[in-house]
């Protein structure tokens, strides 16, 4: 029984937390040296100032590492997402095949390891369940574990209805079946609103793109026509523009983002 334990602490410890980044070293560097780069170029085009620009950059340095973590974060979620999906569809083929739960996760398992790879996050969770169960956890326990971990709804809403079922009849698996019907129709439609919000994206992102380009160009085409914005008022005016504008693109993205 303690080297049943031992192994499920061991898998657990390989279970990267989906609170923290797994990216190296080097891609936080390189994170910060590209901001850096934009975000003291941009600043240059408004206030053609080298030190402040540069002053300003170095701090901006640290969102732009932030910002690079969230999208590892998101990227990482939005993977397991699609691979929870493809567990539920397995477990469901399993269990109308007359399988028990416990078969049902180590047909699963076989499933995610040649689907996903044996180090994907949903085969090291799906192993470690089967570990906690060997452990005396229920199935619903271990699958309460994960969902609170991920941090994911559609597996919340999972482990909650099969926490509740677990062990109180034959109609276990038609309840499992049908769960797994609605999160797929719910998983499927909210890509599908994904999609069509990319596109919204892709605008904002473009129109972010507009003012920096205007400035560019009448600030490179000589004369006086940019003067009166490299003066001091004209500072005060650029820094509460930029950060009218930073607003606004936010918000954007913000409203683009539509969860189901």
């Amino acid at each position: 029984m303690d080297m049943q334990i031992n192994i499920g602490n061991r898998i657990n410890f390989f279970v990267k937390p989906y609170n923290k980044t797994a990216l190296p070293l080097i891609a936080h560097i390189v994170a910060g040296v590209f901001g850096y780069a934009i975000f003291f170029g941009v600043l240059w085009l408004f206030y053609r100032s080298i030190i402040l620009s540069t002053i300003i950059a170095i701090f901006m340095v640290p969102m732009a590492i932030v910002l690079n973590i969230n999208m590892a974060k998101a990227k990482r979620l939005k993977k397991l997402m699609g691979q929870f999906k493809s567990l539920l569809e397995s477990l469901v083929v399993s269990l109308q095949a007359g399988s028990t739960d416990l078969d049902a996760f180590i047909n699963a398992l076989e499933d995610m390891r040649l689907m996903y790879s044996e180090q994907s996050d949903i085969a090291k969770e799906v192993n470690l369940i089967i570990v906690k169960f060997s452990n005396r956890e229920t199935i619903g326990e271990a699958l309460e574990d994960f969902a609170k971990r991920s941090g994911l709804q559609d597996i919340i809403l999972f482990a909650n209805v099969y926490k509740l079922i677990e062990g109180k009849g034959d109609k276990t698996s038609e309840i499992v079946i049908r769960t797994q019907r609605i999160l797929s129709d719910k998983i499927e439609i909210e890509t599908e609103i994904k999609t069509l919000a990319s596109g919204a994206l892709m605008e904002i992102n473009i129109i972010a793109l507009v003012p920096i380009l205007i400035v560019a160009v009448m600030g490179f085409m000589g004369g006086d026509l940019m003067s009166s914005l490299f003066t001091p008022v004209g500072n005060v005016v650029a820094t509460i523009a930029i950060g009218i504008f930073i607003g606004a693109y936010a918000l954007g993205r913000k409203l683009a983002n539509i969860k189901v």
